[in-house]
């Protein structure tokens, strides 16, 4: 940098270098001393983030590897870092819920041990940038016939199969009231499960971080299964797919808002043909996320693992507004689950050989992130925090209007 001052400017090599790709920051970093000096900078990182690229945060889940989660920048290994973890030994294994759309605020859930078959679920709220959690009390029961609870749980965020009962969530924005809230669904087979006994869904809660209490709301007016935590939060509500009974496919939506506080009307899925050789088993990876603001469907093939298919709901709430926007053949191998969207147009997938992977919907083009999970039993969630980064201090506490009291 020192022979090219006497060219151009210091001011406008920076921004020459904050415009660059990542790969060709790996390798100026190598050029001498001064250049290695300023591409470590807090100010440059932050500037070249938000310029280029998406900050990923990975979360690990299982119990040997979750006191520190990964900030990938722009897929590649020159934004890794490690942050740690403010959970303690307080959850054997962690679920994510959502964030807020600047990533300030992180709902999770954690598995704490009661005794043999039953674990109690809590739900946690996290600020990265301050390190303070907030645990949200009343937490929900999980019964499940393996001990302590079976990986599906841990994994996916919720249980099935084995479990006797289990909970998911949703979280999202009320901006009229300036509130975070999460609702929490629970599901049950009753006391004792029988052979081809229908879950029923049979008490609904919802939390205001603003009154800093949960609210029953008795039993949900429909009686369809989801599974999983909602991770689409658009137009107001949070999403899931729905299965009129357990283990079918997946043929509608249910949307919870946050400001009524209610479920609204079904939201149907694709009618088209073409979604015919995708598959909607609950088995089958089908996931909803978010797409420019879009509640989006996303599918893999019946047949062909490697295929997948993107649906993007043109006009909210109208099914005939679905349209197919890509259709992308993974040139990696099978995927194992589908984290998501992000907010640059990016699918995040985990493989079957556990590499977290980030796809580009638009030129197809797959990267590997160089984060390998272990197992199907100790893995990972990613989080999109858009361009921030929680380890810089000046950015600690600012992004969030809300301030998370620490339990702990």
């Amino acid at each position: 940098m020192e022979s090219l001052s006497c060219i151009l400017p210091s001011d406008i090599m920076v921004k020459i270098l904050a415009s660059l790709p990542a790969r060709s920051l790996v390798r100026f970093r190598c050029v001498s001393k001064s250049w290695r000096s300023l591409l470590s900078e807090p100010y440059f990182l932050t500037m070249w983030m938000n310029r280029s690229g998406t900050t990923l945060l990975v979360v690990p889940l299982e119990w040997g590897n979750r006191d520190q989660c990964s900030l990938v920048f722009e897929n590649v290994s020159i934004g890794v870092k490690k942050l740690k973890l403010p959970f303690g030994n307080r959850w054997f294994s962690l679920s994510v819920v959502g964030s807020s759309g600047d990533g300030a605020l992180i709902c999770l859930t954690g598995l704490s041990y009661v005794r043999r078959h039953e674990s109690k679920q809590a739900v946690i709220l996290w600020s990265p940038y301050t390190g303070k959690i907030k645990a949200l009390g009343n937490e929900g029961c999980v019964q499940c016939r393996r001990w302590p609870v079976c990986t599906e749980s841990l994994v996916q965020g919720y249980n099935s199969a084995c479990c006797n009962r289990y909970v998911v969530h949703g979280f999202g924005y009320e901006p009229n009231a300036r509130d975070y809230k999460v609702v929490r669904i629970t599901y049950s087979y009753g006391d004792v499960r029988q052979v081809y006994s229908l879950v029923r869904s049979w008490h609904v809660e919802v939390y205001s971080l603003g009154r800093d209490t949960w609210k029953s709301l008795g039993r949900p007016n429909f009686t369809w299964t989801v599974r999983g935590n909602s991770r689409a939060f658009v137009n107001g509500s949070v999403h899931w797919l729905a299965a009129p009974y357990a283990n079918a496919c997946y043929s509608s939506i249910v949307a919870f808002n946050m400001k009524e506080e209610s479920f609204g009307d079904f939201i149907w899925l694709p009618r088209s043909d073409d979604l015919l050789q995708f598959s909607l088993n609950p088995r089958g990876n089908a996931t909803l996320s978010v797409s420019c603001g879009s509640l989006a469907l996303i599918a893999f093939g019946k047949w062909n693992r490697e295929e997948c298919g993107i649906w993007v709901m043109k006009e909210y709430g109208v099914a005939e507004s679905w349209t197919k926007q890509h259709h992308i053949v993974l040139p990696m191998g099978p995927v194992r689950a589908v984290l998501g969207l992000t907010g640059r147009g990016k699918m995040l997938l985990r493989m079957v050989d556990e590499k977290l992977v980030c796809c580009d919907v638009e030129d197809k083009q797959m990267n590997e992130v160089g984060i390998q999970g272990g197992s199907p039993d100790s893995s990972f969630d990613v989080i999109d925090l858009g361009g921030a980064d929680p380890t810089l201090r000046n950015q600690a506490g600012g992004r969030s209007m809300l301030t998370i009291t620490n339990l702990q």
